[in-house]
């Protein structure tokens, strides 16, 4: 799939960006988080709307409530640009059931922690054939939902095989009018579990060759190490990080993005949106704002 110009100047920032990550100070619960000029906008979503009980998983029409369309999501967006506030519509996705998640569920929680979560067999998890059903029904929730007026400009997707996997069947009928690029930032938990190591991009060039990789800066994964699983801090601070890519440097008004549900829950907190529990190929419109900080 040929990548726009915009998708092709994305790719020189994306280090840069990640770098801020350790270079700045990290947040921590109970305080502000580095994106606290990002806020999640109720009013449109039931699954962020406190004033509606939590929804069972994958709602009708992505969750939008009763009387909402995208349509008036695009002109929530005008009427605020005009009056000076940026907003951004992210469609989160989950990618579809792994390997790893099959083990966790077999074995148990405590099990998978002290020593499935390490051996090799699990190394960046693949989709089990259960996964890929679910992303194909990701797809047609997908294929719906444009059909009834959502536009999505970019794709931003982990490079983990469960979540490039996810994409090109989800997507697979709106390649030709939505580009997409794959990079670090959006991926799951970093460290200890190897589901959650990602295979060499060479590997990913011969599997996924619709996808541009020039964007990695290296083959083998510089961010995953044996002996340090990610902090609730750091995870908040990558997606702090991840959201400033979105507002900052991308003219995109409506972002896709797959990825996980540990990276999704601190994208929730960032955003200061209610604690919600993705399913497997579930989608999670979030409709953002940039406020003022103080």
């Amino acid at each position: 799939m040929a990548m726009s110009t915009r998708a092709y100047q994305l790719v020189p920032m994306l280090l840069a960006v990640f770098c801020a990550v350790f270079l700045v100070g990290t947040s921590v619960r109970g305080q502000q988080p580095t994106s606290s000029r990002m806020r999640y906008s109720p009013g449109y979503f039931i699954q962020g709307d406190p004033s509606q009980p939590i929804p069972a998983a994958s709602p009708p029409r992505m969750g939008l409530l009763d009387g909402k369309t995208w349509q008036d999501v695009q002109a929530e967006m005008d009427m605020r640009r005009r009056e000076g506030t940026q907003m951004k519509l992210v469609v989160f996705l989950r990618h579809g059931e792994g390997t790893h998640n099959v083990a966790i569920e077999k074995y148990g929680s405590d099990a998978w922690n002290a020593y499935y979560c390490k051996l090799p067999e699990y190394l960046d998890a693949p989709l089990t054939a259960t996964g890929i059903e679910q992303a194909e029904k990701a797809s047609a929730i997908l294929n719906t939902e444009i059909g009834n007026g959502l536009h999505l400009e970019h794709v931003l997707i982990s490079p983990l095989d469960r979540a490039l996997r996810t994409f090109t069947i989800a997507y697979r009928n709106q390649t030709s009018s939505i580009s997409s690029t794959p990079l670090e930032l959006p991926r799951e938990i970093l460290g200890v579990d190897t589901c959650d190591e990602r295979r060499n991009i060479s590997e990913k060039r011969l599997q996924y060759t619709q996808l541009d990789f020039n964007g990695f800066e290296s083959d083998a994964d510089p961010w995953w190490t044996p002996d340090h699983r990610e902090t609730d801090a750091e995870i908040e601070t990558r997606a702090s990080n991840f959201l400033d890519l979105i507002f900052y440097n991308m003219t995109a008004r409506s972002v896709g993005v797959v990825s996980h549900s540990v990276f999704g829950a601190a994208l929730l907190r960032v955003i200061g949106h209610r604690e919600y529990s993705l399913g497997t190929a579930e989608f999670l419109p979030l409709f953002i704002e940039e406020v003022s900080v103080k």
